[in-house]
């Protein structure tokens, strides 16, 4: 079946099916089964990053702010970062919490986003996400990450399409901007480190399916071009039930761009008989 043959008003269906899927992480190596990771980054000096593998580690991380500060926040400084709470100061500091792919999906799902972090022996410090209205950012929808008790004190900014949440702010005690030697990392409170003792969110899955259904006539697809078909090959006779009335059994259903070629192949379930007297109707769907 050619597309250029496809009526797109009667051949072909779309759909689009969203799943959501909730995780919560409470340790470390919660976070490594799902590859999610936690890390400082410093405009200067030395950070410590705990990675998806668990392992910590004091590379410098001045180039990880560089990447943050151009990518999500469009600066021109290149190794600072607007502070959460007030867009006219800078910081050279963040913290990072990064969701994996393969279990982030499509997205994390807007206003589903709960974490909890210690700060040194202050533990039970909660922060949501209030998402914006609107898409204003080339890296998609964004929102804030906010203190749950009080709104207005504005941490940090998720980005969905991207599972990042970047710390980098806070008003009065506790917030993020304390030095790096105070680390970032999953798992229990404990003296002198920022811990992120709780963390959950609902994740995106997008399944787009296309069905193309394709239709054979009763006058079309009664005759087959396999070798099997060949009674006789010297004399170009075929077997006896290709004459009179022809029966074929359909088994496979190709769709093919208007140049020929061949884009995706659909196997039936079992084969199907076709005659003059048949009109068959087969329903190809692509999933993606």
């Amino acid at each position: 079946m050619s597309f250029v043959q496809l009526d797109t008003n009667k051949d072909v269906a779309d759909e689009t099916v969203e799943t959501k899927t909730a995780f919560e992480i409470t340790a470390l190596s919660a976070a490594q089964n799902r590859n999610v990771s936690a890390f400082v980054s410093e405009n200067s000096s030395t950070g410590f990053l705990a990675n998806a593998q668990g392992t910590a580690t004091t590379i410098p991380l001045s180039s990880t702010i560089r990447h943050i500060s151009h990518y999500y926040f469009s600066s021109t400084g290149g190794n600072v970062v607007p502070v959460a709470h007030d867009q006219t100061t800078t910081t050279g500091i963040t913290r990072a919490i990064q969701i994996g792919r393969t279990t982030m999906d499509d997205a994390v799902v807007s206003g589903t986003l709960t974490a909890v972090f210690a700060f040194g022996t202050s533990g039970n410090n909660t922060y949501i996400d209030i998402p914006e209205t609107s898409i204003t950012a080339s890296v998609g929808r964004k929102g804030a990450l906010v203190s749950q008790g009080n709104t207005s004190n504005i941490v940090g900014t998720v980005f969905y399409e991207s599972g990042s949440m970047i710390f980098h702010g806070g008003t009065g005690w506790p917030h993020f901007l304390v030095e790096s030697a105070s680390g970032f990392t999953f798992g229990s409170a404990s003296a002198g480190k920022i811990v992120c003792t709780s963390l959950s969110w609902k994740s995106l899955n997008i399944l787009k399916r296309t069905t193309f259904y394709c239709r054979a006539f009763n006058k079309e697809m009664n005759y087959t071009n396999n070798p099997t078909a060949i009674s006789n090959a010297v004399e170009g006779t075929i077997t006896g039930s290709l004459t009179a009335n022809p029966r074929t059994w359909v088994t496979t259903v190709g769709l093919y761009h208007d140049d020929g070629s061949l884009l995706a192949v659909g196997k039936v379930s079992a084969p199907i008989k076709k005659t003059f007297a048949d009109e068959l109707t087969l329903g190809v769907q692509l999933q993606y």
